[in-house]
């Protein structure tokens, strides 16, 4: 028999581009160093998470969730942690390589 499921790898590439335009967008920003890393953290965790929902496994861990899930909701406090550290720690400016502007 074929089982009809939903193309999660193409929802995760949709999805991480979108969160790779918008951290690209914030990569110049003066802010902590690794706090774009906590970002990125807390987007793939909670980006896992959803598309377990719709993924074609029975591999139940705790209850309702997946240990794909279980793990993904540790990453997003990972996450968080890592932000939340990083909140009063000086703001370095960015790189040069960032600031330089295309030779036209």
């Amino acid at each position: 028999t074929v089982l009809a499921v939903h193309p999660t790898q193409l929802y995760t590439v949709a999805v991480m581009l979108v969160v790779f335009m918008i951290m690209w967008r914030w990569r110049t920003a003066a802010r902590p160093l690794g706090w774009l890393f906590g970002v990125y953290l807390v987007f793939a965790g909670v980006e896992r998470f959803l598309v377990e929902i719709l993924r074609a496994k029975d591999d139940r861990l705790l209850g309702a969730f997946t240990i794909a899930q279980a793990t993904s909701i540790l990453i997003v406090v990972v996450g968080i942690i890592v932000i939340m550290r990083l909140k009063g720690a000086p703001d370095p400016a960015p790189g040069r390589y960032l600031l330089q502007r295309k030779a036209a």
